[in-house]
């Protein structure tokens, strides 16, 4: 069986995601990384001031390696890891990344643009997605809004977001069915 560095120098620099066994087989860590080598190597390098990878570092008996087409693929493929694994080395502090999707419901009395962590289906409703880092897809809703303003003003909008111009439209109810956004 190849040393721990020899298997190391044997990843592949790829985006993917890597996991450490134990002698017994058992998952001890999973992670990912935009370059396998440079990343599975940091752990044998100065680990003064990282006690829990001090003790977990000579535990490791084998190295996995899944290469991944893209960040993307591979943050899928380790969350799907993780729920599967549960390994005791990972810290999974509030939980796994949550996907969401974009959601577009274009009804005429208050079209709107935002956010939806499960789909729930409704008439004429659209969902894109699922994407992880559901901070990167608010920036991606909130880019769309500024190309693509939609007239979603409504009882619940603030004055505070009529102001920032966040909201767009009339403030509360439209008139009539021929309201329209801009």
């Amino acid at each position: 069986m190849p040393t721990r560095p020899d298997a190391v120098a044997a990843l592949p620099v790829a985006p993917g995601v890597y996991r450490f066994r134990d002698g017994s087989g058992r998952v001890l860590y999973i992670g990912r990384a935009g370059e396998l080598r440079r990343r599975v190597s940091s752990y044998w390098g100065d680990l003064r001031d990282r006690r829990h990878l001090r003790r977990m570092v000579p535990r490791v008996a084998r190295i996995e390696a899944l290469v991944c087409d893209s960040m993307h693929e591979a943050a899928w493929a380790e969350r799907n890891l993780l729920e599967r694994s549960l390994p005791p080395w990972n810290r999974i502090v509030g939980g796994l990344e949550v996907p969401v999707s974009i959601c577009l419901d274009p009804s005429p009395e208050a079209p709107r643009l935002g956010l939806a962590a499960t789909h729930r289906p409704a008439p004429g409703v659209r969902f894109f997605g699922p994407y992880l880092g559901a901070g990167k897809v608010r920036l991606a809703v909130s880019g769309l809004e500024r190309v693509y303003p939609l007239g979603h003003a409504g009882p619940t909008r603030t004055a505070g977001e009529r102001e920032l111009a966040r909201v767009r439209g009339r403030a509360g109810p439209p008139p009539s069915r021929s309201w329209r956004a801009p």
